[in-house]
């Protein structure tokens, strides 16, 4: 059963105030397949982009030649539903360097 305060912040997750947002646009966000998640974070309780409790950091593959190849995401622990998007970086070393600048933990 969810509290009021996760459905709360999951509400205030919809509100787009950055470009990186994902749920409270018009497209639906993704939905990543657990077989294509490369890197998967220890639930981190807050971040700056997010603004958000309870969230992880999941590194894509999207087995796409160029820049483009490792999507990261920030999905939601209580839903498993993305709500952001970090971006892109064309290696798996660069990605994880981006979620170690960011303090992000792999879940081991």
């Amino acid at each position: 059963m969810r509290t009021f305060k996760s459905h709360i912040n999951e509400l205030k997750m919809k509100i787009p105030n950055s470009k990186g947002w994902v749920l409270g646009t018009k497209d639906e966000p993704p939905k990543p397949k657990d077989k294509d998640i490369v890197w998967r974070s220890k639930v981190h309780h807050w971040d700056n982009d997010v603004r958000s409790d309870d969230t992880r950091l999941i590194i894509v593959d999207t087995k796409k030649s160029g820049k483009d190849r490792f999507q990261m995401w920030a999905v939601s622990d209580k839903s498993g539903k993305v709500v952001f998007h970090f971006g892109a970086k064309p290696t798996l070393d660069d990605a994880k360097a981006f979620a170690s600048i960011r303090k992000w933990q792999e879940k081991k």
